[in-house]
């Protein structure tokens, strides 16, 4: 009896030992700050995500981003720190940074390098940062922060394609330098709600063909557009995902903000934050042990 009880006990300190799983996600900050952007609903978004690592998108200034991390940290409860590399890609906005911003009470940042350097993106490439990250207990992940190339043109797909096949192309280098790697950020799937679209038909047979998983691809949306500025419609599109190897564990992930708010349904007047927050909306997903 008592070595039932003792074995017992040492399983339920065991159990309570175990890390808790990972909460990732990812945020597309459309031109941060732009000339309406609401830090303060921007820290609010990010506190809401609650993710101990996050990719992120579109940082136009890393001080004011800084600044609203801090503001997140403290609504959230966590003690954020990121770090950015300049894209290299220009828009009339100017060069926007990409980056991983992760909780320094979580994780431990080890490295971290971009993965696409130059003025220009070099052919094929896309914005990309890598964090390599450590738990206090020892788990490591790389997280890797992308933005494809924007669009609905057939040769932006064809960019898009051209950036699919590099990323899956230095995958298993990463994985075998660093672990588990997870991709996150804006894909720019700008086909992927249509059945049977040819970009989706594209990513899926990529996904299948390298052995990885793409756990977003069950969203309704991530993204709100105007497809005709005259006409009082705004669509929803799925854009922004997490991509990783087939043995890695994903809970069911999550869209927030006005997304679920509005359940990716059409609307018909702009859909509330699409200005002072962002049109993308944060996506986080757990990743198990």
């Amino acid at each position: 009896m008592w070595l039932w009880v003792l074995l017992v006990a040492i399983a339920l300190l065991l159990w309570c030992r175990r890390e808790a799983p990972l909460v990732l996600g990812t945020f597309n900050i459309q031109t941060f700050p732009g000339e309406e952007t609401d830090p303060e609903a921007v820290a609010a978004a990010i506190a809401e995500l609650d993710a101990d690592a996050f990719a992120v998108q579109e940082i136009r200034d890393p001080g004011k981003f800084y600044a609203t991390l801090d503001r997140a940290s403290a609504l959230a409860g966590r003690r954020y720190a990121a770090v950015l590399t300049d894209s290299c890609r220009h828009n009339s906005k100017g060069r926007l940074s990409v980056g991983v911003v992760y909780d320094t009470a979580r994780l431990e940042l080890k490295t971290h390098r971009s993965l696409s350097k130059g003025e220009v993106c070099p052919t094929g490439q896309a914005p990309a940062l890598l964090a390599s990250l450590q738990t206090s207990a020892g788990r490591t992940l790389t997280l890797v922060s992308v933005h494809f190339d924007s669009g609905g043109a057939e040769r932006r797909f064809e960019r898009r394609k051209q950036q699919w096949q590099w990323l899956t192309s230095i995958l298993p280098a990463l994985r075998e330098e660093f672990g588990d790697v997870v991709v996150a950020g804006d894909f720019n799937t700008t086909g992927y709600l249509v059945e049977n679209h040819s970009e989706r038909r594209f990513i899926d047979e990529m996904v299948e063909r390298h052995a990885l998983q793409l756990p977003t691809g069950a969203l309704g949306c991530s993204e709100y557009w105007q497809p005709k500025k005259a006409v009082a419609r705004w669509e929803a599109s799925l854009l922004d995902h997490f991509l990783g190897s087939k043995e890695l564990s994903f809970g069911t992930p999550e869209v927030l903000g006005m997304c679920a708010a509005l359940g990716c349904e059409v609307q018909t007047s702009e859909p509330p934050k699409l200005r002072s927050v962002s049109d993308h909306c944060p996506v986080r997903v757990e990743l198990r042990d």
